[in-house]
């Protein structure tokens, strides 16, 4: 009887390090730190030459530089200025 009490307290102590190795060893990936992006917008408002008001959202995490070229892109394509779009597409693509 004590050898199969002895085998039986070997099994579990066994199983109990089997399991608590496994998890030791279980590895996962780590997590890779997550930088914060400025998702935050303001409203530009615009008013076309037709008299129409329009507005849109703009990224505050854009430079000053960007941010003009922005509004500017936006005036000329929500205003319909075909004379300046390669301009203010031009500053826009550069900002992107």
């Amino acid at each position: 009887m004590y050898k199969k009490f002895t085998k039986i307290i070997f099994m579990l102590v066994l199983a109990n390090m089997t399991f608590a190795g496994c998890e030791l060893l279980d590895m996962e990936e780590e997590e890779e730190e997550e930088t914060s992006t400025d998702n935050s917008t303001y409203t530009y408002k615009y008013t076309c030459p037709t008299g129409r008001t329009n507005s849109i959202q703009i990224p505050n995490r854009l430079s000053s530089s960007c941010k003009r070229a922005w509004e500017y892109y936006a005036r000329t394509v929500g205003c319909n200025d075909m004379d300046n779009y390669e301009d203010a597409a031009r500053g826009y693509n550069a900002c992107k």
